[in-house]
């Protein structure tokens, strides 16, 4: 059975639990960046700024990504339904479970 992608949902993609997954990443990637790699400029930091410095590090990387990602779903959206271009296709096989 072949399946084929036409549309994204925009809303789908800010109301998911995508941004939320971009989020838990991003705290891993602000954790090691502030805290684990040395770096002379963070040194003189004291706990509470690191902390902070996490956050908002985490809360920006989440907007620039979602952003990207509703930038594609656009784009896509308008190459397939306005252009009329083909959409990604998927050639799913049905498998049945014998008892």
């Amino acid at each position: 059975m072949k399946l084929e992608i036409r549309n994204i949902s925009i809303t789908s993609l800010v109301t998911s639990s995508a941004p939320i997954v971009v989020f838990a990443l991003a705290l891993l990637g602000g954790l090691v960046q502030f805290v684990f790699v040395p770096n002379p400029q963070i040194v003189p930091m004291n706990v509470w700024q690191k902390m902070l410095s996490i956050g908002l590090f985490s809360l920006l990387y989440v907007v620039i990504v979602s952003a990207l990602f509703v930038f594609v779903a656009f784009l896509y959206n308008v190459l397939t339904g306005v252009l009329g271009m083909r959409g990604v296709t998927f050639d799913l096989e049905e498998i049945h479970d014998h008892e």
